[in-house]
Protein backbone atom coordinates (compact mmCIF):
# COMPACT_ATOMS: atom_id res chain seq x y z
CA UNK A 1 0.00 0.00 0.00
CA UNK A 2 2.77 2.16 1.05
CA UNK A 3 4.46 1.80 -2.73
CA UNK A 4 1.10 2.45 -4.71
CA UNK A 5 0.47 5.67 -2.25
CA UNK A 6 4.13 6.68 -3.05
CA UNK A 7 3.96 6.39 -6.77
CA UNK A 8 0.77 8.45 -6.42
CA UNK A 9 2.41 11.10 -5.02
CA UNK A 10 5.60 11.44 -7.69
CA UNK A 11 3.20 10.71 -10.38
CA UNK A 12 0.80 14.05 -9.19
CA UNK A 13 4.40 15.92 -8.50
CA UNK A 14 5.40 14.94 -12.49
CA UNK A 15 1.93 16.29 -13.48
CA UNK A 16 2.15 19.38 -11.70
CA UNK A 17 5.73 20.15 -13.22
CA UNK A 18 4.73 19.40 -16.51
CA UNK A 19 2.22 21.91 -16.13
CA UNK A 20 4.27 24.46 -14.62
CA UNK A 21 7.67 23.58 -16.03
CA UNK A 22 9.34 26.49 -14.42
CA UNK A 23 9.06 24.71 -11.32
CA UNK A 24 11.56 22.10 -12.27
CA UNK A 25 14.67 24.80 -12.99
CA UNK A 26 13.57 25.95 -9.32
CA UNK A 27 13.65 22.46 -7.03
CA UNK A 28 16.80 22.05 -9.97
CA UNK A 29 18.31 25.35 -8.86
CA UNK A 30 17.32 24.68 -4.92
CA UNK A 31 18.50 21.20 -4.92
CA UNK A 32 21.80 22.12 -6.17
CA UNK A 33 22.58 25.14 -3.88
CA UNK A 34 20.84 23.55 -0.87
CA UNK A 35 18.75 26.71 -0.26
CA UNK A 36 15.12 27.41 -1.08
CA UNK A 37 14.10 30.21 -3.21
CA UNK A 38 15.93 33.11 -5.06
CA UNK A 39 19.60 33.81 -4.10
CA UNK A 40 22.00 36.60 -4.29
CA UNK A 41 24.99 35.01 -6.57
CA UNK A 42 23.02 32.83 -9.37
CA UNK A 43 23.58 35.44 -12.39
CA UNK A 44 25.19 32.08 -14.04
CA UNK A 45 22.30 30.09 -13.83
CA UNK A 46 20.77 32.20 -15.96
CA UNK A 47 21.10 33.94 -19.71
CA UNK A 48 21.87 38.06 -19.32
CA UNK A 49 23.34 40.70 -21.33
CA UNK A 50 26.01 43.29 -19.45
CA UNK A 51 25.23 46.78 -19.10
CA UNK A 52 27.96 48.69 -20.26
CA UNK A 53 30.05 50.93 -18.04
CA UNK A 54 31.36 54.34 -19.34
CA UNK A 55 34.47 56.32 -18.29
CA UNK A 56 34.92 55.15 -14.68
CA UNK A 57 34.71 57.70 -11.61
CA UNK A 58 35.72 56.10 -8.65
CA UNK A 59 34.50 57.37 -5.41
CA UNK A 60 36.38 59.44 -3.08
CA UNK A 61 37.45 57.74 0.17
CA UNK A 62 37.44 59.37 3.27
CA UNK A 63 37.08 56.95 5.99
CA UNK A 64 37.85 58.27 9.38
CA UNK A 65 40.73 55.66 10.98
CA UNK A 66 39.76 56.75 14.38
CA UNK A 67 36.44 55.01 13.62
CA UNK A 68 38.02 51.30 13.41
CA UNK A 69 34.47 49.82 13.52
CA UNK A 70 30.77 49.61 13.91
CA UNK A 71 29.25 49.15 17.58
CA UNK A 72 29.59 45.48 18.74
CA UNK A 73 25.63 45.87 18.29
CA UNK A 74 25.57 47.43 15.05
CA UNK A 75 27.43 44.72 13.77
CA UNK A 76 25.54 41.99 15.53
CA UNK A 77 22.43 43.02 13.89
CA UNK A 78 23.97 42.69 10.15
CA UNK A 79 25.97 39.72 10.63
CA UNK A 80 22.45 38.05 12.26
CA UNK A 81 20.84 38.54 8.49
CA UNK A 82 23.97 37.59 6.60
CA UNK A 83 25.22 40.90 5.41
CA UNK A 84 27.66 40.91 2.57
CA UNK A 85 28.47 44.86 2.44
CA UNK A 86 27.60 47.67 3.89
CA UNK A 87 29.10 51.40 3.06
CA UNK A 88 28.20 54.97 3.89
CA UNK A 89 28.49 57.56 1.53
CA UNK A 90 27.99 61.45 2.39
CA UNK A 91 28.77 64.31 0.32
CA UNK A 92 29.87 61.67 -2.13
CA UNK A 93 32.37 60.55 -0.05
CA UNK A 94 32.90 56.85 1.37
CA UNK A 95 33.02 57.12 5.18
CA UNK A 96 32.48 53.58 6.14
CA UNK A 97 33.00 50.11 3.79
CA UNK A 98 32.96 46.18 5.07
CA UNK A 99 32.80 43.20 3.37
CA UNK A 100 31.95 39.92 4.79
CA UNK A 101 33.79 36.98 3.09
CA UNK A 102 33.84 35.59 0.27
CA UNK A 103 31.90 38.94 -1.62
CA UNK A 104 34.37 42.09 -1.98
CA UNK A 105 34.11 45.20 -3.48
CA UNK A 106 34.09 44.01 -6.53
CA UNK A 107 31.73 41.08 -6.45
CA UNK A 108 28.28 41.62 -8.36
CA UNK A 109 25.37 40.65 -6.57
CA UNK A 110 21.42 40.41 -7.72
CA UNK A 111 19.50 43.50 -6.37
CA UNK A 112 15.74 41.81 -6.94
CA UNK A 113 13.38 44.53 -6.32
CA UNK A 114 16.51 47.31 -6.04
CA UNK A 115 15.79 46.69 -10.02
CA UNK A 116 12.68 48.34 -9.69
CA UNK A 117 14.50 52.10 -8.49
CA UNK A 118 16.38 51.31 -11.72
CA UNK A 119 13.59 50.95 -14.36
CA UNK A 120 11.90 54.11 -12.81
CA UNK A 121 15.09 55.79 -13.45
CA UNK A 122 15.07 54.82 -16.91
CA UNK A 123 11.31 55.77 -17.50
CA UNK A 124 12.19 59.13 -15.99
CA UNK A 125 15.14 59.34 -18.59
CA UNK A 126 12.94 58.44 -20.99
CA UNK A 127 10.16 61.36 -19.90
CA UNK A 128 12.98 63.63 -19.82
CA UNK A 129 13.53 63.08 -23.33
CA UNK A 130 10.34 63.11 -24.63
CA UNK A 131 10.02 59.54 -25.46
CA UNK A 132 7.26 58.51 -23.35
CA UNK A 133 4.77 60.51 -21.32
CA UNK A 134 3.46 59.80 -18.05
CA UNK A 135 -0.05 60.18 -19.37
CA UNK A 136 0.69 57.41 -22.54
CA UNK A 137 -1.53 54.31 -22.20
CA UNK A 138 0.37 51.30 -22.27
CA UNK A 139 -1.42 50.20 -25.36
CA UNK A 140 0.27 52.89 -27.11
CA UNK A 141 3.42 50.33 -26.71
CA UNK A 142 1.71 47.35 -26.01
CA UNK A 143 -0.94 45.38 -28.54
CA UNK A 144 -1.78 43.76 -26.23
CA UNK A 145 -3.60 46.11 -24.23
CA UNK A 146 -5.31 47.76 -26.76
CA UNK A 147 -8.50 45.69 -25.72
CA UNK A 148 -11.05 46.86 -22.43
CA UNK A 149 -10.21 47.18 -19.59
CA UNK A 150 -6.80 47.52 -19.94
CA UNK A 151 -6.72 50.00 -22.66
CA UNK A 152 -7.42 52.23 -19.30
CA UNK A 153 -3.79 51.26 -18.03
CA UNK A 154 -1.43 54.22 -18.52
CA UNK A 155 2.54 54.06 -17.70
CA UNK A 156 1.36 56.49 -14.37
CA UNK A 157 -0.55 53.73 -13.34
CA UNK A 158 2.57 51.33 -13.45
CA UNK A 159 4.66 53.30 -11.44
CA UNK A 160 2.24 53.85 -8.90
CA UNK A 161 1.49 50.02 -8.59
CA UNK A 162 -2.62 51.21 -9.29
CA UNK A 163 -2.67 49.25 -12.63
CA UNK A 164 -4.78 46.62 -10.92
CA UNK A 165 -3.79 44.10 -13.19
CA UNK A 166 -4.35 40.90 -11.92
CA UNK A 167 -1.03 39.44 -10.41
CA UNK A 168 0.37 37.46 -7.57
CA UNK A 169 3.41 38.69 -5.39
CA UNK A 170 4.48 36.00 -2.74
CA UNK A 171 8.05 35.78 -1.64
CA UNK A 172 7.55 32.00 -0.87
CA UNK A 173 4.91 30.78 -2.68
CA UNK A 174 6.63 28.41 -5.88
CA UNK A 175 2.96 29.31 -7.66
CA UNK A 176 3.26 32.72 -7.44
CA UNK A 177 3.62 34.95 -10.95
CA UNK A 178 6.73 36.29 -9.04
CA UNK A 179 8.27 32.59 -8.94
CA UNK A 180 7.09 32.22 -12.63
CA UNK A 181 8.55 35.19 -13.76
CA UNK A 182 11.92 34.49 -12.49
CA UNK A 183 12.35 30.99 -12.86
CA UNK A 184 10.22 30.92 -16.09
CA UNK A 185 11.29 31.52 -19.87
CA UNK A 186 8.41 33.21 -21.59
CA UNK A 187 7.87 36.89 -19.94
CA UNK A 188 6.21 38.18 -22.86
CA UNK A 189 3.29 35.27 -22.64
CA UNK A 190 2.50 36.05 -19.36
CA UNK A 191 2.44 39.66 -19.03
CA UNK A 192 -0.14 38.77 -22.60
CA UNK A 193 -1.60 36.62 -20.48
CA UNK A 194 -2.29 39.17 -17.12
CA UNK A 195 -6.08 39.79 -16.87
CA UNK A 196 -7.19 43.01 -14.74
CA UNK A 197 -8.49 42.62 -11.33
CA UNK A 198 -9.55 46.48 -10.73
CA UNK A 199 -9.98 49.95 -11.88
CA UNK A 200 -6.96 51.41 -12.88
CA UNK A 201 -5.49 54.35 -10.41
CA UNK A 202 -8.30 53.11 -7.64
CA UNK A 203 -6.12 50.98 -5.73
CA UNK A 204 -2.49 50.51 -4.47
CA UNK A 205 -0.96 46.97 -4.97
CA UNK A 206 2.61 46.15 -4.94
CA UNK A 207 2.81 43.83 -7.78
CA UNK A 208 5.99 43.12 -9.94
CA UNK A 209 4.44 42.70 -13.16
CA UNK A 210 3.95 46.22 -13.31
CA UNK A 211 7.83 46.60 -13.55
CA UNK A 212 7.61 43.97 -16.45
CA UNK A 213 5.27 45.52 -18.10
CA UNK A 214 7.01 49.11 -17.79
CA UNK A 215 10.24 47.34 -19.14
CA UNK A 216 8.67 46.20 -22.04
CA UNK A 217 6.98 49.50 -22.54
CA UNK A 218 10.95 50.73 -22.28
CA UNK A 219 12.24 49.06 -24.93
CA UNK A 220 8.97 48.97 -27.44
CA UNK A 221 9.54 52.88 -27.15
CA UNK A 222 13.38 53.34 -27.24
CA UNK A 223 13.82 50.65 -30.12
CA UNK A 224 16.80 49.36 -27.32
CA UNK A 225 16.73 46.46 -24.89
CA UNK A 226 16.12 47.66 -21.33
CA UNK A 227 20.30 46.84 -20.68
CA UNK A 228 21.07 49.09 -24.17
CA UNK A 229 18.93 51.90 -22.76
CA UNK A 230 20.51 52.17 -18.75
CA UNK A 231 24.05 51.54 -20.49
CA UNK A 232 23.31 54.26 -22.88
CA UNK A 233 21.55 56.24 -20.85
CA UNK A 234 22.43 55.50 -16.94
CA UNK A 235 25.42 53.15 -16.62
CA UNK A 236 28.62 55.01 -18.75
CA UNK A 237 26.92 58.22 -17.29
CA UNK A 238 27.14 57.96 -13.61
CA UNK A 239 30.66 56.88 -13.43
CA UNK A 240 30.40 52.90 -13.04
CA UNK A 241 33.17 51.10 -12.11
CA UNK A 242 32.31 48.03 -13.27
CA UNK A 243 29.68 46.70 -15.59
CA UNK A 244 26.51 45.51 -14.67
CA UNK A 245 24.19 42.49 -15.71
CA UNK A 246 20.59 42.45 -16.44
CA UNK A 247 19.10 38.71 -16.28
CA UNK A 248 17.06 37.19 -19.31
CA UNK A 249 14.00 34.80 -19.48
CA UNK A 250 15.60 33.19 -22.12
CA UNK A 251 18.75 33.96 -24.49
CA UNK A 252 18.09 36.46 -26.62
CA UNK A 253 15.21 37.16 -24.56
CA UNK A 254 13.74 40.23 -22.34
CA UNK A 255 14.90 41.62 -19.08
CA UNK A 256 13.27 40.35 -15.64
CA UNK A 257 12.50 44.08 -15.25
CA UNK A 258 11.32 43.56 -11.80
CA UNK A 259 14.71 41.86 -10.62
CA UNK A 260 17.66 40.35 -11.14
CA UNK A 261 20.01 43.45 -11.72
CA UNK A 262 23.22 42.06 -10.55
CA UNK A 263 26.20 45.52 -9.79
CA UNK A 264 28.79 46.18 -6.98
CA UNK A 265 27.82 47.64 -3.56
CA UNK A 266 29.54 50.98 -4.51
CA UNK A 267 27.51 50.92 -8.01
CA UNK A 268 24.49 50.33 -6.54
CA UNK A 269 25.40 53.96 -4.45
CA UNK A 270 25.59 56.12 -7.78
CA UNK A 271 21.70 55.40 -8.42
CA UNK A 272 20.96 56.98 -4.57
CA UNK A 273 23.62 59.77 -5.32
CA UNK A 274 22.12 60.48 -8.92
CA UNK A 275 18.97 61.43 -6.80
CA UNK A 276 20.70 63.43 -3.89
CA UNK A 277 22.45 65.15 -7.06
CA UNK A 278 18.88 66.62 -8.37
CA UNK A 279 19.32 64.46 -11.41
CA UNK A 280 22.54 65.82 -12.39
CA UNK A 281 25.81 63.77 -12.73
CA UNK A 282 29.09 66.03 -13.56
CA UNK A 283 27.16 69.14 -14.78
CA UNK A 284 24.86 66.48 -17.13
CA UNK A 285 21.35 66.51 -16.51
CA UNK A 286 20.14 63.22 -16.45
CA UNK A 287 17.35 63.40 -15.05
CA UNK A 288 14.29 66.56 -14.38
CA UNK A 289 14.27 67.80 -11.00
CA UNK A 290 10.29 67.46 -11.30
CA UNK A 291 10.82 63.97 -11.95
CA UNK A 292 12.34 63.34 -9.09
CA UNK A 293 9.67 65.37 -6.78
CA UNK A 294 7.00 63.37 -7.73
CA UNK A 295 9.14 59.78 -7.56
CA UNK A 296 9.50 60.99 -4.01
CA UNK A 297 5.73 62.17 -3.06
CA UNK A 298 3.75 59.40 -1.39
CA UNK A 299 1.14 57.95 -4.23
CA UNK A 300 -1.58 58.63 -1.35
CA UNK A 301 -3.87 55.57 -2.95
CA UNK A 302 -6.24 53.35 -0.84
CA UNK A 303 -3.84 50.26 0.57
CA UNK A 304 -5.30 46.82 1.51
CA UNK A 305 -2.22 46.23 3.41
CA UNK A 306 -1.86 49.43 5.47
CA UNK A 307 -5.13 49.93 5.75
CA UNK A 308 -5.16 53.64 5.09
CA UNK A 309 -3.90 55.93 2.23
CA UNK A 310 -0.42 54.52 0.85
CA UNK A 311 2.41 57.04 2.54
CA UNK A 312 5.50 54.82 2.01
CA UNK A 313 5.85 54.49 -1.54
CA UNK A 314 6.43 56.77 -4.36
CA UNK A 315 6.85 55.92 -8.13
CA UNK A 316 9.03 52.37 -7.76
CA UNK A 317 11.04 54.26 -4.61
CA UNK A 318 9.84 53.15 -0.98
CA UNK A 319 9.53 56.46 1.67
CA UNK A 320 10.42 56.08 5.41
CA UNK A 321 10.47 58.29 8.27
CA UNK A 322 12.97 57.91 11.72
CA UNK A 323 14.88 59.57 14.10
CA UNK A 324 13.16 62.79 12.56
CA UNK A 325 14.65 62.31 9.18
CA UNK A 326 13.14 61.93 5.56
CA UNK A 327 14.30 58.68 3.67
CA UNK A 328 13.46 57.15 0.35
CA UNK A 329 14.84 53.76 -0.64
CA UNK A 330 15.07 50.89 -2.72
CA UNK A 331 14.92 47.89 -1.26
CA UNK A 332 15.27 44.03 -2.63
CA UNK A 333 13.74 40.62 -0.62
CA UNK A 334 16.81 39.19 0.45
CA UNK A 335 17.58 42.41 2.28
CA UNK A 336 19.13 44.95 -0.82
CA UNK A 337 18.97 48.41 -0.11
CA UNK A 338 19.95 51.57 -1.18
CA UNK A 339 18.62 54.17 1.61
CA UNK A 340 19.00 58.21 0.72
CA UNK A 341 18.53 61.03 3.19
CA UNK A 342 19.15 64.22 0.95
CA UNK A 343 19.16 66.32 4.83
CA UNK A 344 22.32 64.85 5.54
CA UNK A 345 23.71 64.28 1.06
CA UNK A 346 23.59 60.55 2.86
CA UNK A 347 23.79 56.89 0.76
CA UNK A 348 23.82 53.63 2.96
CA UNK A 349 23.89 50.17 0.66
CA UNK A 350 23.58 47.29 2.11
CA UNK A 351 23.64 43.79 0.26
CA UNK A 352 23.27 40.31 2.25
CA UNK A 353 21.38 37.15 2.48
CA UNK A 354 18.33 38.22 4.47
CA UNK A 355 15.81 40.95 5.34
CA UNK A 356 13.35 41.14 8.42
CA UNK A 357 9.41 40.12 7.06
CA UNK A 358 7.58 43.39 6.54
CA UNK A 359 6.14 45.13 8.98
CA UNK A 360 2.43 45.67 7.17
CA UNK A 361 1.66 48.50 9.62
CA UNK A 362 4.59 50.41 8.94
CA UNK A 363 5.37 49.28 5.52
CA UNK A 364 8.42 48.52 6.34
CA UNK A 365 11.06 45.78 7.13
CA UNK A 366 12.60 46.24 10.51
CA UNK A 367 16.04 46.20 9.73
CA UNK A 368 15.35 49.31 7.17
CA UNK A 369 15.85 50.96 10.82
CA UNK A 370 18.58 49.03 12.45
CA UNK A 371 20.82 49.99 8.99
CA UNK A 372 19.95 53.17 9.29
CA UNK A 373 21.04 53.60 12.57
CA UNK A 374 24.49 51.97 11.92
CA UNK A 375 25.14 54.46 8.99
CA UNK A 376 23.89 57.59 11.40
CA UNK A 377 26.52 56.13 14.38
CA UNK A 378 29.74 56.45 11.49
CA UNK A 379 28.29 59.80 10.74
CA UNK A 380 27.89 60.66 14.34
CA UNK A 381 30.75 59.64 15.07
CA UNK A 382 32.77 61.83 12.16
CA UNK A 383 30.40 65.33 13.98
CA UNK A 384 28.58 65.45 10.94
CA UNK A 385 25.34 64.89 12.53
CA UNK A 386 24.26 65.48 16.09
CA UNK A 387 23.17 62.02 17.78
Amino acid sequence: MTFWILLIILLGLLIFVILRPYLLKGILMSWRSGRFGPAIDEMSAFENRAIRKGQSQPWDIQIDQSIKTLSDGALEKLEALKTTSFLVIQDEKILYEKYWEPFTMNTVSNSFSVAKSIVVTLAGIAVKDKIISLEDPVAKYLPSFDSPPKDRITIRHLLQMSSGLKWTESEGSALSHNAEAYYGNDLQTMITGLEVRRAPGQVFRYASGNTQVLGMVLTKATGLTLSKYASIKLWSKIGAEQDAFWNLDRKGGMEKAFCCFYATPRDFGRIGQLYLNGGQWNGESILSPSFIEEALSPVLLPDIWLNRLNDVYGLHWWLAKHRGMDFFYARGIRGQYIICNKEHRLVIVRMGHKRNPVDHQLGHPPDLFDHINAALEIIISSSAIAP
